[in-house]
């Protein structure tokens, strides 16, 4: 949607991660034959969407997709994939996650002299890798292999370009 909107607009940065997103898939098929890192996302609202909800979304739903203040993209990587021999749980990943916070308008500031401050957040856990999960029920195999996009949220280490590191017991 950034793309077409007058106010955020596309960008190289915008054509550079799609591409890389599917660099990584054919990448990891060619040199592995499986995926060992998968891209993932969590996300949590936000109090922006309430301060500015017709750009940021109206309800759950909407926020989800366009208030990118809640949204965290993700790179989970397998550790048992890359250390077959080890003894780490098959369905143990590690997570390195990207996300931004205090954005809440593109490059045409209102009026109301509100300050934006935008910074970025750099995050550090661990997550599940569901289809790695033994069962024998094809019904659950099913539900994880649907569900495996999203990132599951345990401890984790958030570092902020403006400085500071925080800890979450639980992150979304």
């Amino acid at each position: 949607m950034d793309g077409f909107s007058e106010e955020w607009g596309g960008s190289w940065v915008d054509f550079a991660a799609n591409a890389a997103g599917t660099s990584l898939l054919v990448g990891q098929e060619l040199l592995w034959g499986e995926q060992r890192i998968k891209l993932k996302y969590s996300f949590d609202q936000t109090e922006f969407a309430n301060i500015h909800p017709k750009t940021l979304g109206e309800n759950f739903s909407e926020q989800s997709i366009k208030d990118c203040n809640g949204q965290t993209y993700w790179l989970s990587a397998n550790i048992w994939s890359f250390a077959k021999d080890s003894n780490f749980p098959k369905w143990l990943n590690v997570a390195f996650g990207y996300g931004s916070e205090g954005m809440m308008y593109g490059e045409n500031l209102p009026s109301n002299n509100f300050t934006q401050n935008p910074y970025r957040q750099f995050y550090l856990s661990f997550d599940i890798d569901l289809v790695k999960i033994k069962t024998k029920s094809k019904f659950l195999q099913s539900v994880f292999s649907v569900i495996n996009f999203i990132k599951i949220p345990p401890t984790t280490l958030e570092f902020r370009s403006k400085g500071g590191v925080k800890f979450h017991y639980l992150y979304f």
